[in-house]
């Protein structure tokens, strides 16, 4: 009965340890690591607490409990999601989270003190168009709008509410138009940066990530997954023989032959040149049989009249407790073993 008391009273401390010690490994990290809504998310708690914890604290010393204890717990709030939100990277729930507890805390600011902290309204709406998305902000924003004027609706004049309405309503439609331009930029940089500009399919970089992040879940939990590397046989040729322009019109001819061919749940990326890489969720003989579909409809398809092309394809299963490179490794000796056995066949390695 000791024990199980003493286990009891342990298991907060286990979890917070468990907390701090995430906590302290992500500082270690470099700062590139952060995403931007992350950044935000920190940069607001940490400029959260150095505007408001100030007034929380003269509040008390005035006899001002209420409207202290307001401050404070929005400071709390702040601390505490800033934190969760660096120690995991988790921050999309997170960030609604952290957007409802300050816009809360706005409102009931105002119903505390009044028309007196009513400015709070302009910043928290802004905030809330750089944390969470367009659609989320835009509801948070009106839901504060909603409030404040229903608690301010007795207390000030109709002319003064036009105003007030009016005004919130321009900064949230500017924040709107500016978040949203920010977030199609984004997009566009994201883009560039992970797919293949000639032939659409994810870039090598693109693909390290994809791997790491494959490795990382099958070590949380296995799953069968394969690895399957294509090498269009005698490439060059075609460079040689009908020039660069040829070779790139069929690069992208079969870039699209190979996404009609594969599910929604697996990737291709190139690799560079002319090799290719498919991740698929499923074992070796799975990866095996898809392999070798696209490797026999090649060697019948035209994908530039009258040229005709194969493929040599090495197929990798994930081992338990491999490594992104090694797993890679296995796949291209797989891959240099039907080359050197003829080409235009699929080798796999062993999983053992």
């Amino acid at each position: 009965m000791t024990s199980l008391t003493t286990q009891l009273s342990e298991e907060p401390r286990i979890k917070g340890f468990i907390l701090l010690t995430s906590l302290m490994s992500r500082l270690g990290r470099e700062h590139k690591n952060l995403e931007p809504v992350e950044e935000f998310i920190l940069f607001q708690g940490l400029m959260g607490v150095l505007a408001i914890l100030p007034f929380a604290v003269w509040r008390f010393w005035s006899g001002n409990i209420e409207q202290g204890m307001v401050d404070l717990l929005i400071v709390v709030f702040m601390v505490v999601i800033g934190a969760y939100v660096f120690a995991t990277g988790r921050y999309r729930l997170a960030g609604i989270i952290f957007t409802m507890t300050y816009s809360l805390g706005m409102v009931l600011s105002v119903y505390v003190r009044g028309t007196e902290l009513l400015f709070w309204a302009y910043p928290v709406t802004l905030a809330c168009y750089f944390t969470v998305r367009l659609k989320e902000a835009t509801a948070i924003s009106l839901m504060c709008l909603a409030l404040v004027t229903w608690l301010i609706r007795d207390i000030v004049e109709p002319s003064e509410m036009l105003r007030f309405v009016v005004t919130y309503v321009l900064v949230a439609m500017f924040a709107f138009i500016f978040a949203r331009r920010v977030h199609h930029d984004r997009v566009r940089l994201s883009v560039a940066a992970t797919v293949d500009s000639l032939t659409g399919a994810g870039n090598r970089r693109a693909m390290d990530d994809e791997i790491e992040s494959v490795v990382s879940s099958f070590s949380r939990r296995p799953m069968p997954v394969s690895l399957v590397l294509f090498d269009i046989d005698h490439f060059k040729r075609i460079n040689d023989n009908h020039g660069h322009g040829v070779g790139d019109q069929f690069l992208q001819r079969f870039v699209e032959f190979m996404q009609v061919l594969l599910r929604r749940n697996e990737k291709l990326f190139r690799l560079g040149g002319e090799e290719f890489v498919v991740i698929v969720e499923g074992d070796v003989q799975e990866a095996q049989n898809l392999a070798d579909q696209i490797r026999h409809l090649l060697e019948k398809t035209r994908l530039i009249p009258g040229l005709s092309v194969t493929v040599s394809v090495g197929v990798a299963q994930l081992r338990e407790k491999e490594d992104s490179r090694d797993w890679m490794k296995r796949a291209d000796d797989a891959l240099y073993r039907a080359k050197h056995y003829g080409r235009n066949q699929v080798c796999s390695a062993t999983t053992n």
